[in-house]
């Protein structure tokens, strides 16, 4: 027993007198490509001096995604296994233009409160609800939605036969998709998983309620669905009603019942993996008045040869015609360089803007809430995008993308403003400086195939009433775009401001021309073409963990074709809360 102890002492003795461990390096090997600063390098112990044992501390909980090597932001991300969570965000908003006492192109001058509302203030907010095992351990639910807060705008004009309270309504500076206070919900669902007492069926969950259901198109139903979320296999079902997205009313109208399936095998899950996954989708819309009754399936398959290479590719039907391809190619070059090639063929038979309205007939009422986003007839089309990113000297982020629009109409198909051919080509270009300073540019241009009326302009008679020119004629015929941005970071969840500034010329299709100058050298004695800019300043601020504060200030030079306002300028003010 007294030799062990001596030999211990010995021991305990030459580690003390040993030599010190070598001191950190000054320099960095390699800069890290991110803007997390490392926790700083701790001292070296003098000679002959021990270290201090560390006190054992019981690990603590890590978040999904978050190295344990980086610890710089980690304490401020929620912890997924949390059993409930919390987010609110309120925030206010403001709209404005100034009268600049001149007419408009149409001649007449409009004025302040009466024609259309100079400014405009409202509130809004949303929020969630999460919970996680509360009670029950399988439950788990969630609950969102959001509000507005504004008055709807009107003047009081007792001599008009439409007013109301011898009031009407007017429009706002800035056109919003509500016009007066509202609440509504977004999603209130039940879960149940891991709820059987066999492992085997561990992949199986149930879910109820208001919810989004993500297939052919992102569907948003009161219905239920039930998943198997396996290694080899996903496959779900779902059935219910759309929930009606574009007002604020519930409309009396019948809404169509959803049902659907998808089926995915994902082939790397087998003992022999092989790099395919291949799936099947299925969504059917029944209305019991006809209209909106339809029927989609796609097919997608997901080839990914290498790790730094895949191929996916999509197919859509309606109603056993094909209406919408899709093929995607990704490749990757030494983790810093992306390539990514799209490619879309749209079909005449495809959905005007969703899989509830097919057919123009859909939209014969012109006060509908949804006639907003009619964008004109579905005609054929093929769209490919080609971009790349890389990252230079690991503070230099390069982005290059160019992409065109072909129409595939004959010549004596119907022709739609909205599907006309273009060809466009940009890039940004962003350089971070010091760690907390980045300093960005960007470029666009895009030009458009319009058939000009040079031959056949409208002469532009005021006090009369001027034909419309045919679809096809009616935009722009291109634009080019330059901006600028200059960026402040302190980190993840702390603070950050953004400057961004921007100009843009549009050149538009010749198809007016003032009475005597009507002729076929494209000079029509107005304007057709303007120049216009604007921009924006942000600031994004954490205090503490559990609040973020944000607000942003966009504003617009005067336009050219609306001569009446000095532009539009906005105010937005958030605060959000995260439990």
């Amino acid at each position: 027993m007294t030799k062990t102890i001596v030999l211990a002492v010995a021991l305990l003795a030459r580690i003390a007198a040993a030599d010190p461990p070598p001191k950190p390096k000054l320099k960095l090997e390699r800069q890290p490509p991110h803007l997390a600063m490392r926790p700083r390098a701790a001292q070296a112990t003098k000679p002959g001096t021990a270290r201090p044992s560390p006190i054992p501390q019981p690990p603590k909980p890590r978040s999904a995604g978050v190295d344990d090597d980086d610890p710089g932001d980690a304490a401020l991300i929620r912890d997924v296994r949390d059993k409930v969570s919390v987010r609110v965000n309120l925030g206010y908003q403001v709209d404005g233009t100034t009268l600049t006492g001149q007419p408009t192109l149409g001649g007449t001058t409009p004025k302040g409160g009466m024609d259309f509302a100079t400014i405009r203030g409202y509130g809004f907010g949303e929020g969630y609800l999460s919970t996680r095992g509360v009670g029950v351990s399988s439950v788990s639910s969630y609950l969102s939605g959001r509000f507005m807060l504004t008055d709807q705008l009107s003047v009081n004009d007792p001599s008009n036969p439409y007013a109301r309270d011898g009031s009407v309504p007017i429009a706002p500076p800035i056109a919003n998709w509500f016009e007066k206070s509202g609440v509504q919900g977004r999603a209130a669902w039940l879960e149940l998983k891991d709820f059987l007492p066999d492992h085997r069926f561990a992949p199986l969950r149930l879910r109820a309620g208001e919810l989004y259901i993500y297939g052919p198109w992102v569907m948003h139903m009161y219905g239920a669905i039930t998943e198997w979320d396996g290694k080899l296999v996903t496959a779900n079902a779902y059935a219910g009603s759309r929930v009606p997205d574009y007002t604020l009313e519930l409309p009396q109208e019948d809404r169509a019942a959803i049902g659907g399936a998808t089926l995915r095998f994902d082939l790397r899950g087998l003992a022999s993996p092989i790099p395919i996954t291949v799936g099947g989708e299925y969504l059917s819309f029944a209305s019991s008045q006809g209209e909106g009754s339809s029927r989609h399936t796609q097919f997608d398959i997901d080839w990914r040869p290498r790790e730094n290479f895949g191929i996916i590719g999509q197919a859509r039907a309606e109603a056993g015609s094909w209406a919408n391809e899709h093929l995607q190619i990704r490749t990757r070059y030494k983790q810093v360089t992306n390539v990514v090639l799209d490619v879309t063929l749209r079909q005449a038979d495809d959905w005007l803007w969703d899989p509830a309205v097919i057919k123009p007939e859909s939209l014969d009422d012109p006060t509908a809430p949804r006639r907003y986003l009619d964008l004109g007839p579905v005609l054929p089309r093929a769209v490919a995008s080609l971009r790349a990113g890389t990252l230079i000297a690991e503070n230099v982020d390069l982005l290059l993308r160019t992409a065109a629009g072909i129409d595939l109409t004959s010549s004596t198909d119907p022709k739609s403003s909205y599907s006309a051919s273009y060809a466009e080509i940009g890039g940004a270009l962003e350089v971070r400086l010091r760690r907390t300073i980045a300093v960005g540019a960007s470029a666009l241009s895009r030009q458009t195939v319009r058939h000009d009326l040079i031959s056949a302009e409208i002469p532009d008679v005021p006090g009369t009433t001027q034909p419309i020119p045919a679809a096809d004629a009616m935009g722009e015929r291109g634009f080019t775009e330059i901006g600028t941005s200059v960026k402040m970071s302190l980190g993840a969840r702390k603070f950050s401001a953004l400057v961004e500034v921007y100009g843009r010329r549009t050149r538009y299709a010749l198809d007016y021309c003032v009475p005597g100058m009507c002729d076929t050298t494209g000079d029509t004695g107005l304007p057709t073409s303007e120049i216009h800019g604007g921009g924006r300043f942000t600031v994004d601020a954490w205090i503490g963990e559990r609040l973020r504060l944000f607000a942003s200030y966009d504003v617009s030079s005067r336009l050219d074709f609306a001569p009446e306002i000095t532009g539009y300028k906005s105010l937005r003010l958030m605060m959000e809360g995260v439990y």
